[in-house]
């Protein structure tokens, strides 16, 4: 997920409810705050006696964790501290972060290094990033010099006797994680909530949803998928979910406009913002951060490739395709399973 783009989540009505008493028997509950610059909802249809207050404070608990790990606008975060330590040595990180980062390196592999973890430095000159909010084209020379601290082949994850570590050979290299963080997040609340024992729930965080179904509850979760328009909340399709997680990315909604339209999600090789033919994607897959991942190293590719390499890795995807005012979708065989007709 790159940044916020919104899953319209059917009947995830947000209600307010006294989470500080214990539920009665089959009652759903609605449970939402705010995360890395989004909002975050989890829908329970609970079977047992559970004390909501304490789950949301294991919840908030859990994402402020995850927001001190990879959040770039966190000063003292980990990947904060990563990038500000200038040195070329290896440097601790925890399993989770190294998790993270194997994925994004490995996505990144197969998107031909498009999709770029530690493109922090060119995202941060084109006014995305947490040093710079200024809305300016920057210069031939700036871009060049910002793509010169950028590339996967800078940094290695490394593990010694069940320790992690992460290592750059270029000492200002600046990684961000934010079109993973999504993912990362929602599939720690996944796990918060089967370890407490809830078995059938929703979990939105921006773009990134992840259902779980009891076995029963004979009802998939419905989800519908986004029409990418820059106002309208119109829905472009329904897909019938039951353990799994969705990720949408876009280029309608984050950008501004200098002379033209600049959106958030940069291409490394080129350093410009993504010249691309699709205007959403959205993928299916068993874990969230994988989902998020994929979503915008496809929009990087552009329609053609990311089809290509959506049927090489038999992906279940969605792709939308924007030919001035006409949209044009293209499913692929996986993810026609859980199309709603």
């Amino acid at each position: 997920m790159a940044y916020v783009i919104n899953i319209c989540i059917l009947y995830f009505l947000i209600i307010s409810i006294q989470i500080n008493k214990v539920q009665k028997k089959y009652e759903t509950v609605f449970l939402c705050g705010y995360t890395m610059g989004t909002t975050w909802k989890v829908k329970i249809i609970n079977n047992r006696h559970l004390t909501y207050y304490n789950l949301k404070k294991k919840i908030e608990k859990q994402l402020c964790y995850d927001n001190n790990q990879i959040s770039s606008w966190n000063k003292n975060s980990d990947i904060s501290n990563f990038n500000k330590n200038f040195t070329t040595k290896p440097q601790k990180i925890n399993k989770n972060l190294a998790k993270l980062i194997s994925i994004g390196l490995l996505v990144g592999k197969k998107t031909n290094n498009l999709l770029d973890i530690t493109s922090g430095t060119l995202i941060n000159i084109w006014g995305f990033g947490p040093t710079s909010r200024k809305h300016s084209i920057p210069s031939k020379k700036t871009i060049k010099l910002a793509q010169m601290l950028t590339g996967l082949n800078h940094i290695k994850l490394l593990i010694n006797k069940q320790q992690y570590y992460l290592q750059k050979d270029i000492p200002k290299l600046q990684i961000n994680l934010s079109t993973l963080g999504e993912g990362f997040a929602a599939d720690n609340l996944k796990r918060i909530l089967d370890d407490e024992g809830i078995n059938d729930y929703y979990i939105s965080i921006g773009g990134t949803v992840v259902t779980h179904t009891s076995p029963k509850n004979s009802q998939n979760k419905i989800i519908a998928i986004q029409k990418p328009t820059e106002t309208d909340n119109e829905i472009h399709c329904l897909i019938s979910l039951k353990n799994n997680a969705v990720s949408t990315s876009g280029t309608y909604r984050n950008y501004y406009t200098l002379h033209k339209k600049i959106i958030h999600i940069i291409n490394p090789i080129t350093g410009n913002p993504a010249n691309t033919d699709l205007v959403s994607v959205t993928v299916i897959s068993k874990s969230a951060l994988k989902s998020d991942a994929w979503d915008t190293g496809l929009i990087l590719l552009g329609f053609r490739q990311a089809k290509k390499i959506s049927i090489q890795e038999k992906l279940a995807v969605c792709l939308i395709k924007k030919n001035k005012s006409t949209l044009f979708t293209w499913t692929s065989p996986q993810f026609k399973k859980f199309l709603i007709k």
